[in-house]
């Protein structure tokens, strides 16, 4: 989010957080970071501060930004740009430890601007971490790691990145995945595919357009297993299913366009739940037996 804001980009960050974090923002060290990361892309990942992804809290992550050596910053900087930065990173370079207590007071500045708004967030982290036991439990992490939004797109059994990354690391192998919902943004996410030991993915939070809107700030309880799993739109296409509709009919039955039933539709497919088969002149959804079990367990 202040990477966001300082960037001043306008989309994805929600209004009020936009503004709020501007004004939390210190002006001393604002403009300074504003010039390093209005410039481009990449950070350093130590200034992610997901080393530790156990760390929970302003303390605790806080505590990793004072904890890192100005060194290892600057060496990986030095390293992603062969030693030679690029303008926009070389005030930051000169001066290491400096930049790094700019950003430290930027973030904790922010961090205590945003403390009653995390506290509204609280129930949507809880129900999201019951949707991924939930899909954990009943072996549908296919549907919610297709679902999920943001950068990476996962299809047919593996992860499509929007960058290379390093060759060793293009098979998953015995690393964990580890999800990262995401209260500051709309629409994107973040990743990264360049540790060792994990692959962890960084997605829009469901339900944050409605925390944002709503005058309320509990998330509303929902009963409905299989939409907590999948989504309305999705869930109402998976039960609909059984009926073996048309698209169109389909999109009338859940009240949707077509194009946006396709869209799930295709999600739904990717994760095997739903097949199409043409019958005539019309294309027929299908559950697979997968997308029985789930119904037959959740629905």
């Amino acid at each position: 989010m202040v990477f966001q804001v300082l960037r001043r980009n306008r989309h994805g960050v929600p209004a009020p957080l936009r503004e709020l974090v501007r004004n939390a923002m210190p002006p001393a060290g604002a403009e300074g970071l504003h010039t390093v990361f209005a410039s481009g892309v990449w950070a350093p990942d130590s200034l992610s501060l997901t080393r530790d992804l156990d760390a929970s809290g302003p303390s605790a992550v806080l505590a990793e930004l004072d904890a890192l050596d100005p060194e290892t910053f600057l060496a990986e900087l030095h390293l992603q740009h062969d030693n030679t930065p690029p303008p926009h990173w070389r005030a930051a370079a000169a001066r290491p430890r400096a930049f790094l207590s700019a950003y430290r007071n930027t973030l904790g500045a922010v961090w205590d601007a945003l403390t009653p708004f995390w506290k509204e967030v609280a129930p949507y982290l809880r129900r999201e971490q019951e949707r991924v036991g939930l899909a954990t439990v009943t072996n549908s992490l296919d549907a919610l790691l297709g679902s999920m939004g943001g950068k990476v797109r996962y299809a047919d059994g593996a992860f499509h990145l929007p960058h290379p990354c390093v060759g060793h690391l293009t098979a998953l192998g015995r690393r964990r995945i580890v999800l990262v919902p995401l209260a500051s943004h709309f629409t994107s996410g973040t990743y990264s595919a360049e540790r060792n030991d994990v692959l962890w993915l960084g997605y829009p939070l469901p339900g944050l357009a409605q925390l944002i809107s709503s005058s309320t700030s509990t998330a509303e309880a929902n009963t409905d297993r299989l939409a907590v799993l999948l989504g309305r739109a999705r869930a109402g296409i998976l039960r609909h299913a059984h009926r073996r509709p048309s698209l169109s009919d389909t999109a009338r039955h859940v009240g949707i366009s077509v194009s946006t039933a396709s869209y799930h539709c295709d999600q739904l497919t990717h994760a095997g739940l739903l097949v199409r088969q043409r019958q005539g002149q019309q294309v027929r959804l299908h559950l697979t037996d997968k997308g029985n079990t789930l119904m037959d367990l959740l629905a």
